[in-house]
């Protein structure tokens, strides 16, 4: 169970005791019996790439999570980064609802420290990490989300420091798997609609015969958003005594793979998305912050693949184009465009030794590979600039009779900005039967991207309060350590808990900074403050996780599922700086999800507490709250079957009045009603 108080101004609160210790003492005291649930078998059944090399969750060596195509289709949320935003050991600061635009972390790491991927191949922006959650594709198409907590640098390069976010999607899941002879057609949509105008659309379509799949999705989402305040007005440099924080999101792909025969299969995504929003206050806290941004892209992937007896081989591309359209206030200034490009190729060789003879081992495999990733960008307040880099690597996993599985990689990485990186990693567990141990230790890099680097230096007679980048940044480096054990309780009971330790240095970060003493931009008002990209010499995280997933059978026709979890961060610094990001997670979080199906309805919450440092600026009336408490709810009903599906769902039930970026406000209790449809 979750302690239920700490020391100081911590979770022993009112609204701790007033919401989450009753649904705790429910989770607590309900009974255990004929359960049908395996839990264990999860663990050793669902394949995850915790490393390039496919293996199961217990033999992985991390602490890995699974978010499913269930869970996904009936959770209370509208996004990627609020299904992840329960999950242990991950911390989301968000500047908007339903998918915006949000901030992830894991394990204490800054935003910029977690790797996206989409089908293998990162989605991480070279512009800015503030977009590493612009998720391009429909929530509907999205078949498992997979977060790798730790370092995952040696398999899948730079920016792998906290963990990875490994969005898979149906038609990359099932690229390799012929299906019947007849001709087979799939389709879900779900529409709704809420307060302020909301309006969603999220839609997937497919068809496949035999050895050929194709499938194409499209989401929308719009909303003339809140109205709120606008401190501008009061201080007598806007004419608006309000604004709304409006948002327009629309993306559409397509994909098509092909098993051509025994040995060979491609697979091609491509799409567009687009965005446009209110941006006040995403990134400054000026009182002159009148901000929009439209963002628009068009992307990419492949992956061919080659099997033949202990061999494979796989080929991976991709490429993105984003235009980024930001107006910081007409009246002040243009609007900065930035156009960047990604371009990524990985290629990797896997070799399944014979075992036979090699006595307890009873797995042995391979890999070697090669991956390139080239940056570019043209901006107008960046400039124009490059950056090529790449890497080499190899791993190996190795699996024994007796419950042992350790995998071990090695990575050097080369990047034009910087020295030659190596990058040892190792992980293991032992399935002790119905405990699993499992421990890893690591080493990951990050290099600043083109906004740490570069932004605002072509703006002239910069604005005080504004960021301003540093072309002088090192490469950050980190050492991460962690140990746990994953016990199968009873059949329907797991209990996860983890702690770990990671060492920083060169962090990468925006420091309030005099501009007389900074000596790389000649655009600054003299003897004014400004947020300035620093290397903050040395950092040090550690903390706890706990998860734990409790199922029931209720009666014959109902059941319970509970996920519980609780993450304590503590940073530490050896410089008394005040840090804009680094620290701006968590200390304490407590999460409960709770998942009730009664015969045809079904009652889904999601529930999180925060407890964290206070901040405030009070120009721009602006807080984030040292505390806060946040519950979605969804009900459904599906009255012919399992087919169609009523649901209402409400956001933010408590009506809590909170901010996760400080100066950008949080939307209030929202709610919104739809109609999904499978087939």
């Amino acid at each position: 169970m979750l302690p239920l108080s700490f020391h100081g101004n911590d979770l022993n609160q009112p609204i701790f005791m007033k919401y989450l210790l009753p649904l705790f003492i429910i989770f607590s005291t309900l009974s255990w019996n004929h359960a049908q649930a395996q839990l264990k078998a999860e663990l050793d059944s669902i394949a995850v790439t915790a490393s390039r090399i496919t293996t199961a969750i217990s033999e992985s060596g991390k602490n890995v999570s699974v978010i499913t195509v269930d869970d996904i289709r009936e959770m209370p949320v509208q996004s990627v980064d609020d299904l992840l935003r329960s999950l242990p050991g991950i911390n989301i600061n968000a500047r908007q609802g339903f998918g915006m635009q949000a901030d992830v972390g894991v394990r204490g790491s800054t935003f910029s420290q977690v790797l996206f991927l989409l089908d293998n191949v990162p989605l991480n922006d070279p512009l800015t990490a503030h977009f590493n959650t612009n998720i391009p594709v429909a929530l509907s198409e999205i078949a498992q989300i997979e977060l790798i907590r730790g370092p995952a640098s040696t398999s899948f390069g730079a920016d792998a420091v906290g963990g990875v976010v490994h969005i898979k999607t149906k038609s990359y899941m099932r690229r390799e798997i012929e299906g019947p002879e007849k001709l087979q057609a799939r389709t879900e949509v779900d529409a709704s609609v809420g307060q302020h105008s909301l309006q969603i659309f999220d839609a997937t379509a497919g068809v496949s015969k035999k050895n050929w799949r194709f499938s194409t999705s499209v989401r929308t989402a719009q909303s003339d958003g809140e109205e709120l305040t606008n401190p501008a007005f009061s201080e007598g440099v806007s004419e608006n005594p309000d604004y709304n924080n409006y948002f327009d999101m629309m993306n559409a792909s397509a994909a098509f793979s092909v098993r051509w025969n025994d040995n060979w299969s491609w697979y091609v995504r491509s799409g567009i998305e687009s965005r446009d929003f209110s941006a006040r206050y995403f990134y400054t806290r000026s009182i002159y912050d009148a901000s929009t941004e439209e963002i628009n892209s068009k992307w990419a992937l492949s992956a061919l693949t080659f099997e033949e007896g202990r061999h494979r081989s796989e080929f991976n591309v991709s490429y993105r184009d984003v235009e980024d359209i930001f107006d910081f206030n007409p009246a002040i200034s243009p609007a900065n465009i930035h156009q960047t490009g990604q371009f990524f190729v990985n290629g990797s060789h896997q070799y399944n030794v014979n075992t036979e003879s090699l006595g307890s081992l009873s797995q042995l495999r391979f890999m070697v590979g090669a991956q390139m990733l080239n940056k570019s960008i043209e901006s107008t307040d960046r400039g124009n600039h490059d950056n090529l880099s790449g890497g080499l690597y190899a791993i190996n996993t190795m699996k024994y009779n007796f419950g042992l599985s350790v995998t071990t990689s090695l990575r050097f990485q080369f990047n034009p900005v910087s020295d030659l990186s190596v990058l040892p990693q190792i992980s293991a567990s032992f399935d002790a039967g119905q405990v699993i141990l499992r421990g890893s230790a690591g080493r990951a890099i990050r290099e600043g991207d083109f906004t740490e680097r570069y932004i605002s230096h072509q703006l002239p007679n910069l604005t005080p309060g504004r960021n301003i980048g540093n072309p002088d940044l090192v490469p950050e480096k980190s050492t991460t350590i962690d140990f746990g054990f994953d016990w199968a309780a009873s059949d329907n009971l797991r209990l996860s808990p983890t702690v770990f330790y990671r060492s920083s240095e060169n962090l990468i970060d925006y420091v309030p900074t005099n501009s007389n003493n900074i000596d790389n931009a000649d655009n600054l008002q003299e003897n004014e403050e400004y947020f300035y990209a620093s290397n903050i010499s040395e950092t040090d995280v550690i903390g706890v996780e706990f998860a734990s997933i409790h199922r029931a059978r209720i009666s014959s026709r109902s059941s319970l599922k509970t996920e519980a979890g609780y993450t304590y961060i503590k940073t530490t610094s050896d410089e008394n700086t005040v840090s804009r990001y680094i620290a701006n997670h968590p200390s304490h979080q407590a999460s409960l999800d709770l998942s009730l199906k009664a015969g045809r309805v079904s009652l889904q919450s999601q529930s999180t507490f925060n407890v964290r440092s206070e901040q405030a600026a009070a120009l721009i009336n602006a807080e984030v709250p040292d505390q806060y408490f946040l519950t979605n709810l969804r009900i459904g009903y599906k009255p012919f079957g399992s087919k169609l599906q009523l649901y209402f769902q409400a956001l933010n039930v408590t009506d809590t009045q909170y901010q996760e970026i400080l100066g950008a406000p949080m939307p209030g209790r929202w709610m919104l009603g739809g109609v999904k449809y499978t087939l």
